[in-house]
């Protein structure tokens, strides 16, 4: 009967048969027996079972359970040379992951203020707002960080894939997690989960240039309804579809755009918004601030800082040492996206 340990994550370390052992080389087996132990120990480590390792390493489940269980006929090396590639990577991977700098946590910038205050009006008192800025100054993460520390609050992105009044109500429900598949009460069902409570709900639309006019008219009814806050949240062409929609009747048109009860459409301070964002990544030397302040004038704007400090930083631990200017200037020549004058 053959012996096995047993792991927490339901893997076995196997005892090789006997028909194993005399079927293979004592040096392929070995090689084995070390490959097997750290298939285990990753496998454990990320909760894969056999089949997920099997699909990762490429190898047909039944010759991949055989090779596991130490039960293998054939040319063991071709199968121990797979899974050696395999982890050889995974493990480059790792590291590579361990090595990608992380952003700084959510830093409040003054345009960050602004829609942090926007969606708070357009919660508490069930409003119906637009936040039209930039791209790359920072909505998306502002409204990710007020739906961490907002109770009701949800966040929907919308694409030109759903951009539809059925496809924006099928990826509300999603997010929202309404469980309904008859389309004649999906409106109702998601009403429901909107419902005004206590303080207030909203429901944050993120990436709204996509929608359709009949989709924004949608979205005002869970307002009208339902007592919940909506904002919309884009840039400059968001809800301007719909005024530009000659089918309907100018009374119909300004009844949507009359329901925006603010609309937030400049920025207070972009220099000001990127000198934060630079302390957060504890640049002090002059001429890498300098140089970051003309990327956050490009389009893009902050993201554009963040993303060329990762890429810097990046480089820097490569080569060993600290993020310097030319590492800057050579991330941003890689992200090739234009020339800082």
């Amino acid at each position: 009967m053959k012996n096995t340990t047993g792991t927490s994550s339901g893997w076995d370390h196997p005892q090789p048969t006997a028909e194993f052992l005399a079927k293979h080389p004592a040096q392929d087996v070995e090689i084995w027996r070390t490959l097997i132990s750290r298939v285990i120990g990753v496998a454990t480590a990320n909760g894969w079972n056999k089949t997920a390792i099997a699909r990762r390493t490429n190898i047909p489940d039944g010759t991949f359970s055989q090779w596991a269980s130490g039960k293998y006929l054939g040319v063991l090396v071709n199968q121990n040379n797979q899974v050696s590639n395999w982890l050889a990577a995974l493990e480059e991977s790792s590291g590579l992951a361990s090595r990608v700098p992380v952003s700084p946590v959510f830093q409040q910038t003054l345009v960050a203020r602004e829609i942090l205050e926007t969606l708070a009006y357009a919660q508490v008192t069930a409003g119906f707002v637009a936040i039209t800025l930039d791209a790359g100054v920072g909505k998306t993460t502002a409204a990710r960080h007020f739906c961490l520390t907002r109770p009701h609050a949800y966040l929907a992105t919308i694409s030109p894939n759903t951009k539809t009044v059925h496809g924006m109500l099928v990826e509300l429900a999603a997010e929202l997690d309404v469980s309904e598949h008859n389309p004649a009460r999906l409106v109702r069902a998601i009403g429901r989960k909107l419902q005004r409570i206590g303080d207030g709900s909203i429901l944050i639309i993120d990436e709204a240039q996509n929608l359709l006019p009949d989709a924004i008219n949608q979205l005002r009814h869970f307002v009208d309804i339902n007592k919940c806050g909506v904002a919309l949240l884009g840039n400059e062409d968001t809800a301007g579809d719909f005024m530009k929609e000659r089918s309907r009747s100018v009374s119909s048109r300004a009844q949507v755009l009359s329901r925006f009860d603010k609309r937030l459409k400049r920025e207070p301070s972009r220099g000001d918004d990127a000198r934060t964002l630079i302390a957060a990544w504890d640049v002090q030397d002059d001429d890498m601030i300098r140089f970051l302040l003309g990327i956050a004038l490009k389009p893009g704007a902050l993201r554009q800082i963040d993303r060329t400090m990762k890429l810097a930083t990046m480089a820097a631990i490569g080569d060993g040492d600290e993020v310097t200017l030319k590492h800057l200037q050579m991330a941003w020549k890689n992200r090739d996206l234009g020339d800082i004058s």
